[in-house]
C-alpha cells in the first residue's frame, strides 16, 4: 500500500496571516513611492520600506551631514571683502560670499546701488548693473570648476536646502525649509525664476545646495520679497557676463514713475510708465515730455516699472532705443539715441537741485540717487524750512551748511511735505 508523502498542513488562519503580510508590504512599498518619488527605485522593495521606517535622524546626525557638505563645498565657496561706501560712518565693508567658477575667478551679488566704482580696485571684472551679479578676481588655490547646477522634479515640493551664511570666519553652511518654488517670470533673466514663501529663512546674497552638494541656487531680492535664481541660470549669465566687452554705460536724461489708474484714465493708456522729468541737455529732450506714457521698449510691451528700470540700466552709450509714446491718447513712435552716463554722485555730495521760496526756504527740484539727500529721505517738492539754525533758508545757504560739516557728521533740517511736516538730518 502506497503512501502519500506527509505534507504538514497549513492552516486557513496562518494563509490569511501571511497573505495579510504581503498586501501590508506591497501597501508599504507604493505609499513610500508616492511619499518619496525623487529617491530611486530598489529591486527589493523591503530594504526601501525598512529604511523609511528605521528612525529618523536626530540633530547630532544632521550636524554631521552639514560639516560633511561644508568639507565638500569648502574650495568653492569665500567671502569678498568690497570697500563699503565713503559715506558710511561706521567702518565695516561689504561682505558677500562669492562661488568660485574656476581657479581665479568668481561670481557674486553686489546690489545694485553699491556704488560699484568705488570697487574697481578690487578687481570687479564684469558687473550686471541691473541684477548686481558680478564677476571678481579672487586669489588662488581653489576648485577648476564650480557645482553642478540642481534641477528639482517637484519644484513644488517642500523641501531642506542648505544655505550660505558669512561670518567673521568665511563662509559657514546652515539648512533652511524651503516651501513650494512656483516658477515666475522677471525682466531680469531670460527664463523663471521661483519665488519662495514670505517667512522662508533666507537671505539676499547666499548660495543654495542640495545635500549632495548640487547648486540650487542664488538667493535675490525679487519686488517686495525674495526669489531663487537657479543655479543653471546663474552660471550661464556668470558665463554670458565673462564673454562680453564692458560698453560705456548710456543715460536717456529722463525719469519716469508707475503708471496709475489716475493718470491711465487720462493718457488713454493701459500700461507702461510715465514720463516725469526730461533733463534740459539730455537725449530725449524736445522728444519726450512730462506726462507721456512709454508703453513699449524696441517692441516689447512694458509690463511693469521694473521693466523699464533693466532695460535702463543695461543701456549703452549710442545704443538706439523705439519707444512706443501716447500722448493724450494718441500713439507716436520716437527714437532717443543714448547719450554718456552722468557718473553717480558722490555718497558725500548733498545731491539737491533747489529753487527758492520767498520766506519759506528752499524747494528741491530734483534729488539725486546715492546722494546725502536721498538717504535722509528728501524727495522732489520737499521745501526746506529749516537748516541748522537758518530759518527759511535760501538755496546758496542750504548748500553752505551742508559743506561746513565734517565727513560723518550731520545737520538738522525740517522738512515740509504737502499737507505734513517732520524733521531729518543730513549727514556728510
Amino acid at each position: 500500500m502506497e503512501t502519500s508523502p506527509y505534507r504538514p498542513r497549513v492552516s486557513r488562519e496562518t494563509r490569511s496571516l501571511l497573505t495579510a503580510g504581503v498586501l501590508a508590504i506591497a501597501t508599504l512599498w507604493l505609499l513610500a513611492r508616492i511619499r518619496f518619488p525623487e529617491r530611486p527605485v530598489t529591486p527589493n522593495p523591503v530594504p526601501s520600506v525598512l529604511g523609511q521606517l528605521a528612525r529618523g535622524p536626530n540633530y547630532d546626525d544632521l550636524a554631521g551631514e552639514i560639516a560633511q557638505l561644508q568639507a565638500r563645498l569648502q574650495p568653492w565657496l569665500l567671502v569678498l571683502g568690497l570697500p563699503s561706501p565713503a559715506h558710511a560712518s561706521s567702518q565695516t565693508s561689504l561682505r558677500p560670499a562669492a562661488l568660485r567658477l574656476r581657479d581665479d575667478l568668481a561670481v557674486t551679488l553686489i546690489p545694485p546701488g553699491s556704488h560699484s566704482e568705488r570697487l574697481k580696485d578690487r578687481a570687479i571684472l564684469a558687473r550686471d548693473p541691473a541684477s548686481g551679479l558680478a564677476i571678481a578676481r579672487v586669489p588662488l588655490p581653489g576648485s577648476t570648476s564650480p557645482p553642478v547646477p540642481w534641477t528639482p522634479r517637484q519644484p513644488q515640493q517642500a523641501r531642506y536646502l542648505v544655505a550660505s551664511d558669512v561670518s567673521r570666519a568665511g563662509v559657514s553652511l546652515r539648512p533652511v525649509f524651503v516651501g513650494s518654488l512656483d516658477p515666475i517670470a522677471s525682466p531680469l533673466w531670460s527664463e523663471p525664476i521661483w519665488s519662495v514663501p514670505g517667512r522662508t529663512d533666507l537671505m539676499a546674497g547666499s548660495f543654495l545646495f542640495t545635500s549632495s552638494a548640487e547648486l540650487a541656487g542664488l538667493v535675490m531680492r525679487h519686488g517686495g520679497g525674495l526669489a531663487i535664481v537657479p543655479g543653471g541660470i546663474v552660471l550661464a549669465e556668470a558665463e554670458r557676463l565673462l564673454a562680453t566687452v564692458p560698453a560705456p554705460p548710456g543715460a536717456l536724461g529722463i525719469e519716469v514713475q508707475e503708471l496709475t489708474p489716475a493718470v491711465a484714465s487720462v493718457a488713454g493708456a493701459l500700461a507702461g510708465v510715465v514720463v516725469t522729468w526730461i533733463e534740459a541737455d539730455g537725449a530725449a529732450k524736445g522728444q519726450l515730455s512730462a506726462g507721456d506714457v512709454i508703453e513699449a521698449v524696441d517692441g516689447l510691451a512694458l509690463a511693469s516699472r521694473q521693466a523699464w528700470d533693466v532695460r535702463v540700466a543695461r543701456l549703452e552709450q549710442g545704443e538706439t532705443l523705439t519707444l512706443r509714446v501716447r500722448r493724450r491718447g494718441e500713439l507716436r513712435e520716437v527714437k532717443v539715441t543714448a547719450g554718456a552716463a552722468v557718473p553717480q554722485p558722490d555718497p558725500q555730495s548733498l545731491g539737491l537741485t533747489l529753487r527758492a521760496r520767498p520766506r519759506i526756504g528752499a524747494e528741491a527740484v530734483r534729488v539725486e540717487s546715492g546722494s546725502a539727500a536721498e538717504r535722509a529721505g528728501l524727495a522732489a517738492g520737499d521745501v526746506i524750512t529749516l537748516v541748522g539754525e537758518l530759518s527759511a533758508p535760501a538755496p546758496a545757504q542750504v548748500l553752505r551748511s551742508f559743506a561746513a560739516i565734517g565727513q560723518g557728521q550731520r545737520v538738522l533740517v525740517a522738512v515740509t511735505r504737502g499737507d505734513t511736516h517732520f524733521v531729518t538730518t543730513l549727514e556728510r
